[in-house]
């Protein structure tokens, strides 16, 4: 066991060696770093929020695990989410998809993860003993599947409520684990019978969930049998156990909570979700004294189909249930039942008859998603009653998360009121963004990413509306016109492959007529909108300009396949490009390229300055170079190596644009590099700050970089699971 405050950030990054034409050399160390707060830009969750946890008796205390974007705690002082597990960068890439999260109801500054994106790779269970804020790390030879099929299930990870030093951890693959001394160590329980048999798109599913009867404290785990036989009992803390009697053989129970009263409430589905949905599904009640099952499976004329993915019992009524539809792709989303008398009777949020129910989504308007009201959500498999507060339910959805307001109002005909409650969270696995200048009227930032396509954020610190929501197809490549930034285009993998806007993303159009057929591909637009160039994404691919949105359609002369094009910033009829080791420049708009004799890698990729006409950058993983004449002459930088470089606001007026790069400072000539990181330089690369530190690694980084252009230290960069993170200047 070992104490991890920090795991190294972004990949390193190989050195590359180039011959060029007209170069000069520049190498200067690194400058002492620079403090930074960092938050992210708002967009309001975007990911799959697969677990939500209260702790029972600190009053405000919770937390929600993520599939490929980390956990967060809720802080009640702020009033938003909170990232906890940032620490976890680049190298531990895999840790940052949660499997589950546990929190001590005896200690509640006590809380635990199991960690683990994908089930090829390594896993490790994290204890804290400070909410989160530094971490022990206990490396594992298991593996989790925070991101695969199951991971919708109940809570894997429980805390004995009586020895509080006892946490117990349900694996996929390797049975019943068990930590004595608060996480710092774990070994597997050997009188745990099974592993669980049942697989699903090659993946097993094992145990699901642990929960404790909180009048014997005896321990119930669930594990996904295909026998029937799912649930067994241990009441000598795991020294023996016992099955409990077969009940729904093909179904499995996802997820169970238990009451004060001696009674287990059990959601079960035919497939454990939420790749595969269910096409059908059962909810239980148990007497734990008796070991009898009931049938009080909800049936209140909705036309449910599917199974049930989420439950929870309210602590201040042991009689009060809720419990989430699983598969039920209802035109008005996954629906929410709840009962006061064990099961006997349900409300719901809407039956074929009536709508309960009213979404609120002003705080993050576009989960509206093109409809006149938002749905409730999908892939509901994480719910929770706030055990302070009967009125809200928190239930996570494959993009948001949500919480009601007066919950306990289902059935009296005053409609239950459900607003987004992600403040902090943000989860998008984000491709690229860009930063234009801007007057106030017109976009911060442009956004592309995966699931959502993208964003005009008009506003970073908001959450976009549902009008500046692009949702079309899987993005592949973004630009703005620089001199009038309302115009701007992306490409889609879907049938409506190239889109444009002109009035700053408020509406987008697509371009029908295509000079191939072909989806996605990489779009460049003049500096003022006049022109679009547009390659499509086939390894045969030569790029085309249009003048007028795709009604005409000419050759770009003078390049080969596969060109890498972008404009320049201030004048419209230059473009540049990188292609087949040599650098091009266009000085008529685009039509025509010609060599400008400099060699450089074929996989260059090139960054025009946002304010001088002419310059342009090269990175390409190790080397960066830049020139200042249209490509006639490069200088080379030997004190950087990069894998994403873009441009803010200069630190003064007139001076030159800020620097930022995704790399490393590992180079010859430096003994004291810094490492991994994210990196600015204010003195046109001559010397380079670090601004991140161990603490602040976000997870699985996207190479994609820039500042904004108006505000100087702000630098915006992407994640695959943690949103567009924004850094500013700490005052």
């Amino acid at each position: 066991m070992n104490k991890r405050k920090s795991i190294a950030g972004v990949l390193a990054a190989s050195m590359l060696f180039t011959a060029l034409t007209g170069c000069a050399d520049e190498n200067s160390g690194s400058s002492a770093s620079v403090n930074y707060k960092w938050s992210n830009v708002a967009i309001g969750g975007g990911g799959y929020i697969t677990g939500i946890v209260y702790n029972p008796t600190e009053e405000g205390l919770a937390y929600v695990r993520t599939d490929i974007g980390g956990a967060y705690r809720f802080d009640k002082e702020q009033n938003k989410w909170i990232p906890i597990t940032d620490h976890l960068g680049s190298d531990a890439w895999n840790l940052i998809g949660i499997e589950s999260i546990a929190t001590d109801p005896v200690e509640p500054n006590r809380v635990y993860a199991a960690c683990g994106t994908y089930m090829s790779d390594a896993a490790a269970l994290l204890a804290s003993d400070d909410y989160g804020e530094t971490w022990y790390q206990y490396d594992v030879e298991f593996s989790c599947g925070g991101n695969q099929s199951g991971r919708g299930t109940g809570e894997r990870m429980k805390v004995d409520p009586v020895n509080n030093q006892n946490i117990y951890l349900g694996t996929r693959t390797a049975g019943l684990w068990k930590s004595s001394d608060y996480g710092k160590s774990w070994s597997q329980v050997e009188s745990f019978p099974v592993k669980g048999d049942y697989n699903q798109e090659n993946n097993n599913i094992g145990i699901m969930w642990i929960e404790f009867d909180p009048e014997t404290n005896d321990v119930y785990a669930g594990v996904a049998m295909s026998s029937g036989e799912c649930i067994y009992k241990s009441s000598d803390e795991g020294a023996t156990w016992e099955a409990l009697p077969v009940n729904q053989k093909g179904m499995y129970p996802l997820q169970a909570d238990i009451s004060e009263n001696g009674k287990m409430y059990i959601a079960y589905s035919d497939t454990a979700g939420p790749n595969v949905d269910p096409k059908n599904g059962a909810v239980y009640s148990l007497d734990l004294r008796t070991q009898e099952f009931t049938d009080i499976t909800p049936d209140v004329n909705d036309g449910r189909y599917g199974g049930f993915g989420g439950i929870s019992v309210d602590a201040q009524e042991p009689d009060t249930v809720v419990v989430t539809s699983l598969g039920f792709w209802h035109d008005n989303g996954d629906n929410i039942y709840r009962t006061t008398d064990g099961g006997e009777t349900w409300n719901a949020l809407y039956t074929k008859d009536e709508k309960n129910y009213v979404m609120d989504t002003s705080d993050a308007q576009w989960l509206d998603w093109g409809r006149e009201e938002a749905k409730t959500g999908w892939w509901t498999a994480a719910v929770a009653i706030n055990p302070f507060n009967s009125d809200e339910v928190t239930y996570g959805t494959g993009a948001t998360v949500y919480s009601t307001e007066n919950m306990t109002d289902l059935g009296s005909g005053t409609p239950v009121t459900i607003k987004p409650d992600v403040d902090g969270i943000e989860e998008t696995a984000v491709f690229n963004m860009i930063s234009p200048p801007t007057d106030g009227t017109t976009p911060q930032l442009y956004s592309i990413m995966g699931d959502l396509t993208g964003f005009a954020h008009m506003d970073v610190t908001e959450a976009p509306d549902d009008a500046h929501f692009m949702k079309n197809g899987k993005p592949d490549s973004l630009d703005c016109a620089w001199l009038n930034p309302d115009i701007a285009a992306y490409t889609s993998d879907s049938n409506k492959a190239l889109n444009y806007t002109t009035d700053g993303g408020a509406t987008w159009n697509t371009i029908k007529a295509l000079p191939e057929k072909a989806n996605g591909g990489k779009v460049a637009l003049a500096a003022d909108g006049s022109a679009l160039i547009w390659r499509s994404s086939t390894l045969s691919a030569k790029p085309y300009i249009t003048p007028d949105f795709g009604k005409t359609w000419y050759f770009c002369q003078g390049l080969g396949y596969g060109a890498k094009i972008i404009a320049d910033r201030v004048n419209p009829k230059k473009f540049y490009a990188v292609c087949e080791g040599t650098f091009y420049v266009s000085t008529d708009g685009g039509y025509n390229f010609t060599s400008t004799g400099a060699v450089v890698t074929d996989a260059a990729v090139p960054v025009a300055v946002g304010d001088r006409e002419g310059h342009v950058w090269l990175y390409s993983g190790g080397m960066v170079m830049y020139t200042e004449d249209e490509g006639k002459n490069f200088t080379v930088l030997k004190n950087i190596n990069a894998n994403a470089l873009g441009f803010g606001a200069p630190e003064k007026e007139g001076g030159y644009m800020t620097i930022y790069a995704m790399g490393n400072d590992e180079v010859d000539g430096n003994d004291d590099p810094q490492g991994d990181g994210i990196y600015r330089s204010t003195d046109k690369g001559k010397t380079w700050q670090k601004i991140n530190d161990d603490e602040h690694l976000f997870g699985n980084l996207t190479y994609a970089i820039t500042g904004d252009s108006e505000i100087f230290g702000r630098v915006y960069f992407a994640t695959n699971g943690r949103g567009i993170v924004m850094g500013d200047i700490a005052e």
